[in-house]
């Protein structure tokens, strides 16, 4: 289960960064480096942060790549799960994502109304987050980001805010808790569609933004079919 940043910077997530460019040649050893590692896993599927109607799209771009016509993209979709499945000799890499409503400005909009303590803990949190996030971006590599994101210190914390999220609108609109509910439910149809494609005796690597870490983990823990496995021992040390 590896948590990652978005290598080509779509300005989905709340929190915004400026992501340095990972087709750089020093990212690009970096990222080499992740693979290698990332390779002494030996999955027999790697699935992406893409949604299952894009697999014959996903597919084309495989193809292309193995076949030397086109080059990686940017985000790491492509950097991490395409390289390392052609590296594998894999024939395909697998789309899990699921989509829904995030209702993040309605929580905002209800709180700036009845909560502004809440309103400041968001622009705090949010300005901490953009500085480290920023901060590793000057200062680390590929790896020790990866490997800071993964850490179950971070992933708590990081899953801690949207615990504080809940407690918004509690007794009234439960705004907060719908936005909760509807992050939780996002993952568990990702879980479901990671659940479609596990055969016995894969090894699986889950290719996915790190806020879906925490949950995914939790799922995958308590499924009696499924084992984790830490990214850690699978990511470089230096």
């Amino acid at each position: 289960m590896l948590g990652t940043y978005h290598f080509a910077n779509p300005g989905l997530d709340v929190a915004k960064t400026d992501v340095a460019d990972v087709l750089s040649p020093k990212r690009q050893a970096e990222i080499e480096a992740v693979v290698d590692a990332l390779g002494r896993f030996r999955p027999t599927k790697i699935v992406v942060e893409r949604k299952p109607a894009t697999a014959a799209r996903l597919d084309s771009l495989y193809e292309a790549f193995v076949a030397g016509r086109r080059e990686l993209a940017r985000d790491e979709t492509e950097q991490l799960g395409l390289r390392l499945a052609a590296r594998l000799g894999h024939a395909r890499v697998y789309p899990i994502d699921y989509r829904n409503d995030f209702p993040f400005e309605a929580m905002m909009a209800y709180a700036q109304e009845h909560d502004t303590a809440f309103v400041r803990f968001v622009d705090e949190e949010l300005a901490r987050l953009t500085a480290a996030a920023n901060r590793a971006q000057r200062q680390s590599t590929v790896g020790e980001i990866l490997r800071s994101k993964n850490a179950p210190q971070r992933l708590a914390a990081d899953h801690g805010t949207y615990m504080r999220f809940a407690r918004v609108g509690a007794g009234d609109t439960y705004v907060g808790a719908d936005l909760v509910a509807k992050w939780y439910e996002r993952n568990i149809h990702i879980f479901a569609n990671l659940q479609r494609i596990a055969e016995p005796g894969d090894r699986i690597l889950v290719i996915f933004g790190a806020g879906h870490a925490p949950i995914l983990r939790e799922l995958v823990t308590y499924d009696p079919e499924m084992t984790l496995v830490d990214a850690a021992p699978y990511l470089p040390s230096d």
